[in-house]
């Protein structure tokens, strides 16, 4: 099976679907198949040299005439199997060209809510991320969790003596999405400390928050950390405050880790955590609840979901799945 993998990302972008596609290439090309992956060159770096590469230039529009005809220039000279769009960005550029070839099977895999979805009828399938995700799409779509191999790693490079507990570790870009500001707000009425680990535009108006609601002795913005499976051996629990997530990452590389995990009502924590766990998005008293929940309740309730995590949210359990759309599709062929 001869397959394209095409995500059409900005070149800077270093998030959850960036961590997919090249997990997904790389699993694909090791269980036999022969992939292609189209995007901006920064995001080909991650690949294994068994991956072939269409290094493509993603910083202007969708609809590109340059990027247009690279596309087309690609799938008319490989005679792909399938074709699969990671995103929205290369999913409406693939639904615009799909006509044209129509021995082709089309998949897209859709990683975030958005206003307006891919038309199911130029793909063979749709691909979400959590049930949740689905719903919000409709039609014909299946689900396939993200998944992630965790290493193991000695603990992280912290003095995490100096930390009340239960220390609790946040971890994602400073945006409003993140809902970190809620969570800060929340710590007033929580125990412990928190460790918030990550970069961006919001960094000053979250320290000054801190500051002006006098928790600097218990809420650290630490930046952006590479060893997040070290922070979490160190600390007790993951906290998730996000007012939006498509897949949480952090949910799955916690669960993996052995931690326990709190989070606001968001994909794909919802789907997986006991409800007590669960507080609505917005609701600072009910995530400061949550964050006193007795840790050793946390990890006792938790156990099952462990064990679900470590069945089907591996890269592994990921690449199998896909590949069992990938044969359904291509066998209506």
């Amino acid at each position: 099976m001869k397959v394209l993998l095409m995500m059409l990302s900005p070149p800077s972008a270093k998030g959850g679907m960036e961590k997919h596609f090249a997990d997904l290439a790389n699993g694909l090309a090791g269980a036999g198949v022969s992939v292609y992956c189209m995007s901006a060159p920064e995001h080909l770096e991650a690949l294994d040299p068994g991956v072939n590469r269409y290094p493509v230039n993603t910083k202007g529009s969708r609809y590109s005439p340059t990027l247009i005809s690279s596309i087309v220039k690609a799938l008319r000279a490989q005679e792909f199997d399938l074709v699969h769009a990671q995103g929205s960005k290369s999913a409406a550029t693939i639904q615009l060209l799909s006509p044209l070839f129509p021995k082709t099977r089309f998949i897209a895999t859709i990683h975030n809510f958005k206003s307006r979805y891919p038309a199911a009828n130029r793909f063979s399938r749709i691909i979400a991320v959590s049930h949740a995700l689905a719903s919000d799409i409709g039609g014909n779509v299946t689900v396939v969790y993200n998944g992630i191999n965790i290493e193991r790693c000695p603990e992280a490079p912290f003095n995490f003596q100096t930390y009340d507990r239960p220390l609790w570790l946040a971890v994602g870009r400073l945006v409003h999405a993140k809902g970190f500001d809620q969570l800060i707000d929340a710590f007033q009425s929580a125990k412990g400390s928190l460790l918030i680990a990550g970069d961006g535009k919001e960094h000053e108006a979250l320290q000054e928050r801190i500051e002006r609601l006098k928790l600097t002795s218990r809420v650290k913005l630490i930046g952006y950390q590479d060893d997040i499976p070290g922070l979490m051996q160190s600390v007790d629990g993951i906290v998730i405050s996000s007012r939006r997530e498509g897949f949480s990452y952090v949910c799955a590389e916690a669960l993996l880790s052995g931690k326990p995990v709190v989070s606001t009502d968001v994909p794909v924590a919802n789907e997986l955590l006991p409800p007590q766990h669960i507080c609505p998005t917005g609701d600072t008293a009910g995530l400061s609840s949550l964050l006193n929940t007795p840790i050793a309740e946390l990890v006792e309730s938790q156990a099952g979901v462990r064990d679900f995590a470590a069945r089907e949210l591996s890269v592994d359990s990921m690449v199998a799945n896909t590949l069992q759309v990938y044969r359904e599709v291509t066998r209506r062929g």
